[in-house]
């Protein structure tokens, strides 16, 4: 489905946005392996299988006792009548005035409500499968002292990890201790990132007076993969409407194509002629700074409609838009429930002075202090700083209808960290 033509006027980010979710749903899903499951988010929900722990088992190397043993009928001297290690199950049973020696995660024998630590006792820790014939108990424990009972964690039947949830080591680790190895997950949405211009060359490559390296290949690469997408990047396109086509028609099999540059009003902005030729255009620009030229529109490559989204060619815009635009829609391919970064409140430590009735976005650092929020501001908000990305970990949202917000002023600021 190609999205609705609409005017070429200034949209308001809002309204942007929600054009753009819209055409995106969640992918298909795949099966991987527990091992190349992180990052990927999970399409079904895991129940348990069985209990976790599986069984009554010891928090601590000792000894399993009797508590009354030890506390109303003051036994300090047990007689040890066996072992129990991790790997075991415990077949035996105490009886009155007796312990038997256990490892920690050993299953508590028939008869034991509690564990005496061997540092309680005069029996050090011991190596193998020995045990001593006694053990004097030095100091007592209450009952079901260090004694993990079965179903602490997950009983059988319980929500493990609900559909929807971004898998990650810890949870990799709950899902591997009930021996599961393969994982229904949405698979990654398939990116393509074209950087275009003649001025641009690949970071390693020699370049030609006037010539810069490109930063924004690998802004956005990186961007997209740390939002959970598999990145096809092609090569530096130059300016010129047969090279722009050759790369537009090579990303045929991609979820999204990310055109960088070619979208403004320059001699040798082909982007738009290519998508027009191509496809259709939905929108050309955001009533936004930084970003305002970003075009989103729908390609026809041979008989697979693939959605693009052209972002700036200054390498703040481009990053700024990412954040704003593509990575909630990768997230959203991807199944992940909660697609949009988390929004503080916070002061600002200088004016910000808006002077054309734009939604700005206003590189700042936050800073915890006296249980508030300070949003430190960089210096030059230049689209062009990269050392503004650097040190920034979130943006200070400046509204169209501010024309001066006031050092000590609170803003809205969008986190791009966690």
């Amino acid at each position: 489905m190609k999205p609705q033509r609409i005017s070429s006027e200034l949209l308001e980010v809002k309204k942007a946005q929600d054009i753009i979710f819209s055409n995106f749903s969640k992918l298909d899903s795949t099966e991987v392996s527990l091992i190349d499951a992180q990052n990927f988010v999970l399409s079904k929900d895991i129940l348990a299988p069985f209990d976790l722990p599986e069984k009554d088992n010891s928090a601590m190397d000792g000894f399993a006792v009797q508590h009354k043993d030890i506390v109303e009928e003051k036994i300090t001297e047990l007689e040890v009548i066996g072992r129990v290690g991790a790997e075991n199950r415990a077949e035996i049973s105490l009886g009155k005035g007796q312990a038997i020696r256990i490892m920690t995660g050993g299953e508590i024998p028939k008869g034991s409500d509690c564990v005496v630590p061997f540092e309680n006792t005069n029996s050090g820790p011991m190596r193998g499968i020995d045990y001593p014939k006694k053990v004097t108990i030095n100091e007592a424990v209450n009952l079901g002292d260090n004694i993990r009972k079965s179903g602490l964690d997950y009983k059988k039947g319980s929500l493990v990890l609900k559909a929807g949830t971004l898998l990650n080591p810890p949870a990799l680790g709950v899902i591997a201790s009930f021996g599961i190895n393969k994982l229904s997950v949405i698979r990654k949405p398939i990116i393509s990132v074209i950087s275009t211009g003649n001025e641009v060359v690949m970071p390693g490559d020699d370049r030609k007076p006037g010539q810069i390296y490109d930063s924004n290949s690998f802004i956005i690469s990186s961007a997209v993969k740390e939002a959970g997408g598999d990145v096809k990047l092609l090569d530096i396109t130059g300016d010129r409407k047969e090279d722009i086509e050759a790369a537009i028609s090579s990303c045929k099999e991609s979820d999204l194509v990310i055109s960088i540059g070619g979208v403004s009003k320059g001699d040798f902005d082909l982007i738009k002629d290519v998508l027009s030729e191509k496809g259709e255009i939905n929108f050309w620009g955001i009533n936004m700074k930084p970003g305002k030229p970003l075009t989103f529109g729908s390609l026809d490559l041979e008989d697979n409609n693939v959605f693009q989204l052209g972002l700036p060619g200054n390498p703040v815009s481009a990053y700024v838009c990412f954040e704003l635009f593509v990575r909630p829609i990768i997230l959203k391919m991807m199944g992940v429930n909660e697609i949009m970064r988390k929004k503080i409140k916070a002061r600002i430590t200088e004016d910000i002075t808006n002077h054309d009735g734009r939604r700005m976005y206003v590189r700042v650092r936050i800073i915890e202090k006296k249980n508030e929020y300070i949003a430190e501001i960089y210096k030059n908000q230049n689209s062009n700083i990269l050392s503004s990305l650097v040190f920034a970990d979130g943006l200070a949202i400046c509204p169209e209808d501010c024309k001066v917000v006031k050092s000590g002023d609170e803003l809205e600021v969008l986190l791009l960290r966690g």
